[in-house]
C-alpha cells in the first residue's frame, strides 16, 4: 500500500505542477473555476487508498462548505453594491469621460481607446506633459499603475522596466497584472477627480458658465451648488450639488427676477442635462447667443442664489439625520465585534487558568514560558477591550455629527439652448 500510495502521490505531484503552470501562465478566470475543481477533485481521487480517499473527501466537504459560505457573502457584496451604484448613480462610462476631462484640465490628452492581445477594450493614459510631469508628486500616484516593484530593486530602474499599465472600468474577470481595474478610491483617479473639488475656479481651469444645445424648444438655465457639511476638527463629512433650474429669459424681457421650476419642469429640465452629459456630443449655439447668455450670467446667478439656500438647507438636514444614523449603526457594530473579540479571549484565558497543569504537559521550558506571555498579553487585551467598550463606539458617534452651519456655494451655471434657436 505504501509503494501505491507513493506512486499516487508522484502523480498527484506532476498534476498539480502542471495545473499550477498552466495558472501562472494565464491566470485564474472565472470561467475556468468550475472545470479547475472537477480536475483537482478528480486528481486528489485516483488511484489512493481507500484512507487516504477519505480524507480527501472530507477535506472537500469543507472546502465545499466554505465555498456556500463565500457564496452568501458575494451575494451580500453584490446587493450592497448595486445600492452604493443607485445611492451614487455611478456610470462607469461618465466616471472614465471625467477622468480625461481633468487630465485634459491639466495640460494632458484623454484616455485612450485600445484594444489588447485577447481583444478586450483598454484605456492607456496619455504621455503626462504639463503640469502632471512638473509635479514631482504625481510620481508616486501614477507609480500605483506599475506591477509592483520587486525586491531590492532601484525605483528608477523599475520605473524604466514596469510601464503605466492600460486600464479598465469592469471587472476584468481575472487575476492577471496586465490590466489595472480603475475605480472610485484608486489612487489617481482619486487625484484627477479632486481637481473637480479643490479650488478649481481659483486657477480658471473650470468653466462657471457652460450651454449647450438640447432638443427643446425652451431655453432653460440651472444653477448648480455644493453642500459641504463638516465634522469634528473640519472633518468633511457630506457633499452635494444641489440644483436650481428656471426658464430663461432676456432680461431686458423681465418683469422680475427668474422664477424657479416647479418639481415636475425640473425633472424634465434636469433629465435634459443628464441626456446631454451622457451621450457626450454637445453642439454650441452660435456667437450671439454665447455672448448674450455670458453678459445675462452674473444676473442670473443673482436671482436664483436665493432660491438655492433654502434648498440646501432641507438636503442638509437630510444628510445630518443620515450621518446620524450611520454614526449609531457603526458603533452598534463595533461594539458587538468588540464584545466578541472579549469573550474570545476570556474563554481562551479562563480555559488556561482552569487546568493550567493539564494544558501544560509535555511543553519545554521554552513554550512554558512562550504560554505565561501569552496569557500576560490576553490579561491586558482584555482590559484594553473594556476601554475600548467605554470610548471608541462613542468616538464613531461623534465622528458622524455635523458640526456648525451648513456651507452653500454656487459652483456653475448651465445653459440649455433649444436646438430650433
Amino acid at each position: 500500500m505504501h509503494r501505491n500510495f507513493r506512486v499516487s502521490a508522484n502523480s498527484c505531484m506532476v498534476g498539480s505542477r502542471r495545473i499550477r503552470r498552466d495558472l501562472d501562465q494565464r491566470g485564474p478566470s472565472r470561467s475556468d473555476a468550475h472545470a479547475l475543481a472537477v480536475e483537482l477533485e478528480a486528481l486528489g481521487r485516483n488511484d489512493l487508498p481507500a484512507d487516504t480517499t477519505s480524507a480527501i473527501t472530507e477535506e472537500f466537504e469543507a472546502v465545499r462548505e466554505r465555498r456556500r459560505d463565500l457564496r452568501k457573502q458575494i451575494d451580500r457584496c453584490r446587493t450592497l453594491l448595486d445600492k452604493s451604484r443607485n445611492w451614487v448613480r455611478f456610470r462607469p462610462d461618465a466616471f472614465r469621460k471625467a477622468l480625461s476631462c481633468s487630465l485634459g484640465i491639466q495640460q494632458a490628452g484623454p484616455l485612450r481607446r485600445e484594444r489588447d492581445e485577447s481583444g478586450r477594450e483598454v484605456w492607456r493614459f496619455p504621455e503626462l506633459g504639463g503640469r502632471v510631469a512638473a509635479d514631482p508628486s504625481w510620481a508616486a500616484t501614477l507609480d500605483t499603475l506599475r506591477v509592483p516593484i520587486k525586491r531590492e530593486q532601484k525605483p528608477l530602474e523599475w520605473r524604466k522596466e514596469a510601464p503605466i499599465r492600460p486600464v479598465v472600468f469592469s471587472d476584468p474577470e481575472e487575476l492577471t497584472e496586465e490590466v489595472v481595474h480603475l475605480h472610485l478610491e484608486q489612487r489617481v483617479a482619486q487625484r484627477l477627480l479632486a481637481r473637480f473639488r479643490a479650488q478649481g475656479f481659483i486657477h480658471n481651469d473650470l468653466s462657471r458658465a457652460c450651454l449647450a444645445h438640447v432638443a427643446d424648444s425652451v431655453p432653460r438655465v440651472v444653477l448648480m451648488g455644493r453642500l459641504s457639511l463638516y465634522g469634528e476638527c473640519a472633518e468633511r463629512l457630506h457633499e452635494e450639488i444641489v440644483t436650481v433650474t428656471a426658464r430663461w429669459r432676456a432680461p431686458d424681457l423681465r418683469r422680475g427676477p427668474l422664477s424657479p421650476y416647479a418639481l415636475e419642469a425640473e425633472r424634465k429640465t434636469m433629465a435634459l442635462l443628464d441626456e446631454l452629459l451622457a451621450s457626450g456630443r454637445a453642439s454650441q449655439p452660435n456667437e450671439t447667443v454665447r455672448r448674450r447668455l455670458l453678459a445675462s450670467a452674473a444676473r442670473d446667478i443673482g436671482e436664483l442664489r436665493p432660491q438655492l439656500e433654502p434648498r440646501a438647507e432641507a438636503l442638509a438636514e437630510r444628510a445630518a439625520l443620515k450621518l446620524r444614523e450611520r454614526g449609531a449603526r457603526e458603533a452598534k457594530e463595533l461594539r458587538a465585534t468588540l464584545v466578541r473579540q472579549r469573550d474570545r479571549v476570556k474563554a481562551e484565558l479562563d480555559r488556561h487558568e482552569a487546568e493550567p497543569a493539564q494544558l501544560a504537559l509535555g511543553l519545554d521550558a521554552d513554550d512554558k514560558k512562550q504560554l505565561d506571555a501569552n496569557k500576560r498579553a490576553w490579561r491586558e487585551r482584555l482590559d484594553q477591550f473594556e476601554r475600548d467598550l467605554k470610548d471608541e463606539p462613542e468616538r464613531i458617534r461623534n465622528f458622524y455629527r455635523v458640526r456648525g452651519r451648513p456651507r452653500v456655494e454656487p459652483v456653475g451655471l448651465v445653459y440649455l439652448w433649444p436646438e430650433t434657436g
